[in-house]
């Protein structure tokens, strides 16, 4: 038996402002009861026991120690610009922003 209708997938397009063609209205309407079927099958399922998860994966994230290093001085950087202004990258404007 289907749980939602054409006019049901009708209603939703006019609340959403959308413009559907007849068929795209029988189209939707056979996916959408398709994926109210899933979900129901879904809310079947007996979970008593299972204890609510935000994620069933026990892993944690592996980092490294954030450890302090010998890098390029400012100078050194810029040195290698194409070209700089203040001690900064020059970049082409974009978006008639004014420098």
């Amino acid at each position: 038996m289907s749980q939602i209708s054409r006019d049901d997938v009708a209603h939703l397009a006019r609340l959403a402002r959308l413009a559907l063609t007849d068929d795209e209205l029988d189209s939707f309407s056979g996916q959408l009861d398709a994926i109210l079927q899933h979900v129901s099958q879904v809310q079947a399922v007996d979970v008593t026991g299972v204890a609510p998860t935000g994620n069933p994966l026990s892993e944690v994230n592996v980092t490294r120690p954030d450890v302090v290093e010998v890098c390029l001085t400012q100078g050194q950087a810029l040195a290698e610009a194409p070209r700089a202004v203040d001690g900064r990258f020059a970049v082409p404007q974009i978006l008639g922003e004014s420098q």
